[in-house]
């Protein structure tokens, strides 16, 4: 069966820094003139998504890719060294300090800021194109989808967000749990939306999408050991939405795996090989959605 662009959904995966190859992605399709219906996006995937659907071209987010800094979207919640050993010894015990602790190592708001001066401050309610984005409410253990067009009938399990601003829905959809600092909004506490969705193919389903292409980022195979604290969490998160990415890929017709890099949090230096790997890996596939899409 062959389908009209504007039937076609394109599903971005979260994977924390590898979410950059997804430019190269988009590079790809719009030099052959394809323009996705429907774009859905979870976590780093999210981020993408968002600016796209708001009219942020391809080349202006390979510039901003490469031109980035850790401190352009990367904010401790701890303020010093000092903070945190003045802290020990006001509690003493380790487990005590740990209740009052915040509840993520960074501050995701630099992430809202970026997003807003990039999209002019957008609500997702102006996106150009059909766009959803999703979280994970931690009080109910829902899911919890942000777009500007809600799926025909209800899903369960789920709640549909129309009215927030693109930056905030970003911050949610990416606030790694352990990592960022849950995103509070109309009673709910949302973190990272791959705990529930790691490719949001099924949400481009329920949004209209005829076909689906996915973009996966979740790593596959061995990889190195991680070092840290920060590295340990990203690594059992990619472990964990692996079996739900195997679930939500099941679901697309054709599936994009751009090369996995090895790139810490905050590792901007990879910028150019992600998206040079994006872009390769969606020149791979180019036939394949040609016979797709007419």
């Amino acid at each position: 069966m062959r389908v009209r662009q504007r039937d076609l959904g394109l599903a971005l995966g979260g994977g924390s820094m590898l979410g950059i190859s997804h430019i190269g992605v988009l590079e790809v399709l719009e030099e052959n003139g394809i323009r996705p219906g429907i774009v859905t996006g979870t976590s780093a995937g999210g981020y993408v998504a968002a600016m796209y659907a708001a009219g942020v071209s391809p080349a202006s987010m390979r510039k901003m890719a490469l031109e980035m800094k850790r401190e352009d979207i990367f904010e401790s919640n701890f303020r010093t060294g000092t903070y945190i050993r003045m802290m020990f010894r006001v509690f003493g015990d380790l487990l005590q300090l740990m209740t009052v602790m915040p509840r993520g190592i960074l501050n995701g708001d630099r992430i809202r800021s970026h997003v807003d001066q990039c999209t002019d401050k957008k609500n997702i309610t102006q996106a150009l194109l059909p766009l959803g984005l999703v979280a994970v409410d931690l009080n109910s253990g829902n899911r919890v989808v942000f777009t500007n067009r809600p799926p025909a009938d209800d899903v369960s399990g789920t709640v549909i967000v129309r009215d927030i601003p693109l930056g905030l829905a970003v911050q949610a959809s990416a606030a790694i749990p352990g990592v960022f600092e849950p995103v509070s909004f109309r009673g709910m506490l949302l973190v990272d939306g791959g705990v529930a969705e790691a490719v949001p193919v099924p949400l481009a389903r329920q949004m209209g999408a005829r076909t689906v292409t996915a973009v996966n980022l979740i790593e596959r195979g061995s990889v190195v050991e991680p070092r840290g604290i920060v590295q340990v969490i990203l690594r059992s998160a990619s472990v964990i939405t692996q079996q739900v990415a195997l679930r939500d890929l099941a679901a697309a017709d054709l599936v994009i795996h751009p090369p996995v890099v090895q790139a810490d949090l905050g590792d901007f230096s990879h910028a150019t090989e992600l998206i040079d790997g994006g872009r390769r890996a969606m020149l791979e596939a180019l036939p394949a959605l040609h016979d797709l899409v007419r």
